[in-house]
């Protein structure tokens, strides 16, 4: 049987990769690498418009991947780097690339697959 806390590390992950599976917003985060930016900004550097990069935005921001703060009249979105690095090792552990050992050993003496 699966533990609560691998059922919830599941969920957060799943809500993370959830947040990600969106081409735009994979670009936004990669623009973000370089710097605090604006849905301005980032809409005409993706060549879109800047209410479906606001949208984006909103939906990364949700799952914790980005923050947004007021900057005189505009709002600054920086990447979270720390929660997308946790994001992608929790992502190579589930895959077992990384990590420590799950519970596969006890999980193989049950099921003879």
């Amino acid at each position: 049987m699966i533990s609560a806390q691998a059922q919830l590390q599941a969920e957060r992950l799943s809500n993370g990769l959830a947040a990600l599976a969106e081409p735009h917003r994979l670009l936004i985060l990669r623009q973000l690498r370089r710097g605090p930016r604006t849905a301005g900004y980032l809409s005409r550097a993706l060549g879109i418009a800047p209410s479906l990069a606001s949208h984006h935005l909103a939906a990364l921001v949700e799952a914790g991947l980005v923050t947004r703060r007021r900057v005189g009249s505009f709002v600054c979105y920086t990447a979270q780097t720390v929660k997308v690095r946790d994001l992608h090792q929790r992502l190579g552990v589930l895959a077992g690339a990384t990590g420590p050992a799950s519970d596969h050993a006890a999980e193989a003496a049950v099921d003879p697959c």
